[in-house]
């Protein structure tokens, strides 16, 4: 039985209209009883990375915002474009904020699942792949599969970036009930980051 678990969906892309926020909306959609799959909002405020923006040794507030939601979740799903074989830096540099304060970030012992599309036959398996190697730093919980990387992109979404392919929509039913089980398996391991002390 699903028990009730808030996630959190984190975009990797900025763009407007971009085709990982419509996989998102997309796994929302097909969130089973009792599972909430929550959007993160704009990120874009987020400053470039530069220790003299600490304050008292945090992050400045626009990043404290989003790490206060990243621990509230139980799990995030982390849908990422993939820019030259990796991640887009803005990405890349809200992952660096979230890093602060060590070892006590917020993504310590999250449970992950990793989705993204891309206009390219590939999809999205190398910015994934980078993006794995920068998450055990976190000493996140990654899970390993399915893997859901959707490649040509524009025929599968429309033009406001709404998913219309109805075989990529079925691989995400299967991906979000593998990643309930999977996040209530780590939960009932004890690694609820959640029940530890943070600094902020």
């Amino acid at each position: 039985m699903t028990k009730d678990l808030r996630l959190l969906g984190i975009c990797g892309s900025l763009r407007s209209g971009s085709y990982n926020h419509g996989l998102l909306k997309a796994l929302a959609d097909e969130a089973p009883a009792g599972v909430t799959l929550d959007l993160l909002g704009d990120w874009s405020e987020v400053p470039n990375l530069n220790v003299d923006l600490l304050e008292d040794g945090q992050p400045p507030a626009v990043v404290r915002a989003v790490a206060e939601q990243v621990r509230a979740a139980d799990g995030l799903v982390i849908a990422t474009p993939e820019y030259c074989n990796s991640v887009p830096g803005a990405f890349k540099n809200l992952l660096d904020w979230l890093s602060f304060p060590p070892p006590f970030n917020c993504l310590r012992f999250k449970p992950i699942g990793l989705v993204g599309a891309s206009i390219g036959t590939g999809g999205t398996l190398r910015g994934q792949s980078a993006l794995r190697g920068a998450l055990l730093f976190f000493d996140a919980m990654l899970m390993g599969r399915p893997e859901v990387a959707v490649g040509l992109g524009k025929m599968k979404f429309d033009d406001e970036g709404n998913l219309k392919d109805e075989e990529v929509r079925a691989l995400l039913r299967r991906f979000l009930s593998d990643f309930v089980e999977f996040t209530q398996s780590t939960k009932a391991r004890g690694l609820d980051p959640r029940e530890r002390e943070f600094v902020f």
